[in-house]
């Protein structure tokens, strides 16, 4: 078949495709465009047909975004939501992002296609906490829904990443590792399925019912956390560990009986782990993480080298760039492919670039070229794209977030659980902001999360025949 009949196929599949999504209830829309920006849940490739899967599935978001603006017109009443500054201050800020963008085209006279292709993952990433509230607002099942096919889709996932580790061979695309003469596997899916293990821990630790497939759910999860051997990652979820346990003993949830069964199941597991040298890599990875960090000392091997020290000089070095040439605006959104000689030969930190052009560059002994923004340090990326100004109303928005949580505020059980547990997620991506870009890429993921906070504490009055029956998942499943 030549090129041209296969691209009429792939049109003809594209239109077909389209009018099906069209044909979609309003929460299916936006939950199908959820699951393609987020790489299909890593069951689908990067980048299809020359193009981000990201795109197909922000293009089809905001589609849907359109429908739910409309139905939002005509909604009778919404209650407005008080008490939560952290709401308003994102959206300054996503308003600020707009500013930016304007600002690139306006008055840096950035080129507009590259403009807007470094603009979207932002823009349209915050733009989905406000799409995603809005859906949960004007649909009453839209949030229960969410919570259940998440669930039931990443069960079976979390099987996979664990098969995969086993077999040695990878199963799903996404991002895949070297590490000590083995592929470690980051999921995309993975800030789902921790979200899902608060909510369980929480509730066992509470003495609240947990159902088997839930702890077989929970004992994955620490599995395919665990085999990222990503420090960032442990730290991080250590963490949120230990701000859940504060959170639930200052409201006296934390029982006696469950705490002592967890300490004797966690020592007896870790010894039987390493007896059997089952666990040396991941205690090995883990340990180099916190001496690196608490240590004050460059602490590097051939196997876990130091890369905080990196990220911290990249960080640094980005800071002074965005200080010499505009503190207000920063670069603004400006494309790798934009980036002046003189700035780019100036770049002493940083990731190299990686695109298949270059790649093919590097080998024909074109010396390696470092990008001005990077996927290990999300700070650098913001104040590189808002400046001062942009980076200083974020931190106002963590902030505001951090001091949200009044988990008092809410009786019915079930949501007070997510509620904690949307918040721990929430934290947990915000650490990883110093080991990655949660929020300046796939920010579909944590607009859910804040989205599901807020609707949790906006619905702290939901009458029980709407509680979100997550512990009956199996009954439902059978029928």
């Amino acid at each position: 078949m030549n090129i041209a009949g296969m691209n009429l196929y792939v049109l003809l599949g594209g239109m077909i495709s389209l009018l099906i999504f069209l044909r979609l209830g309003l929460r299916t829309k936006i939950f199908v465009a959820f699951f393609i920006m987020s790489q299909c849940f890593d069951l689908a490739p990067r980048i299809i047909h020359g193009k981000f899967i990201w795109d197909y599935g922000a293009v089809l978001l905001l589609i849907a975004a359109a429908q739910l603006m409309f139905q939002l017109m005509f909604k009778k009443k919404i209650k407005p939501i008080k008490g939560n500054f952290y709401i308003t201050v994102l959206g300054i800020f996503t308003a600020w992002l707009v500013f930016c963008l304007l600002y690139s085209l306006l008055i840096y006279d950035y080129p507009i296609l590259n403009t807007l292709k470094m603009s979207r993952q932002m823009i349209i990433g915050y733009l989905s906490f406000f799409i995603f509230f809005g859906l949960f607002a004007v649909d009453k099942d839209a949030f229960k829904m969410f919570m259940k096919w998440l669930y039931i889709i990443t069960f079976p996932l979390l099987i996979v990443a664990i098969a995969q580790y086993i077999i040695g061979r990878p199963l799903f695309f996404g991002l895949h590792r070297e590490y000590d003469s083995i592929t470690r596997y980051l999921p995309i899916f993975l800030p789902i399925s921790l979200l899902y293990f608060w909510y369980i821990l929480s509730r066992y630790f509470a003495a609240e019912p947990v159902k088997k497939h839930e702890f077989v759910y929970a004992g994955m999860v620490v599995v395919v956390t665990a085999i990222t051997y990503t420090r960032g990652i442990y730290i991080a979820v250590l963490f949120s560990f230990m701000t859940m346990l504060f959170l639930l003993f200052k409201r006296g949830k934390v029982k006696v009986n469950t705490a002592i069964i967890f300490i004797v199941v966690l020592s007896m597991g870790i010894t039987v782990l390493m007896a059997g040298g089952w666990a040396n890599r991941v205690i090995n990875r883990a340990a180099s993480g916190i001496e690196i960090l608490f240590s004050g000392k460059v602490v590097s091997s051939k196997i876990d080298e130091d890369t905080y020290s990196g990220r911290w000089m990249l960080l640094k070095e980005r800071f002074e760039l965005v200080l010499k040439n505009n503190p207000i605006i920063g670069y603004g959104f400006i494309h790798e492919d934009n980036i002046p000689k003189k700035l780019r030969n100036s770049l002493k930190y940083g990731s190299v670039i990686k695109t298949p052009e270059m790649v093919q560059k590097y080998k024909y002994g074109q010396p390696y070229v470092l990008a001005l923004f990077s996927a290990d340090i999300g700070w650098a990326n913001i104040v590189l794209t808002t400046g001062f100004i942009g980076f200083f109303i974020f931190i106002i928005f963590i902030g505001s977030f951090l001091l949200s949580y009044r988990g008092k505020q809410i009786d019915d059980a079930h949501l007070y659980y997510f509620h904690l547990a949307f918040y721990l997620q929430t934290i947990t991506l915000l650490l990883l902001m110093f080991n990655g870009n949660p929020f300046t890429n796939q920010l579909q993921i944590p607009g859910l999360m804040v989205a599901g906070y807020l609707y949790c504490s906006s619905r702290r009055d939901m009458k029980s025949g709407n509680r979100l029956p997550i512990t009956a998942m199996g009954k439902e499943l059978c029928h």
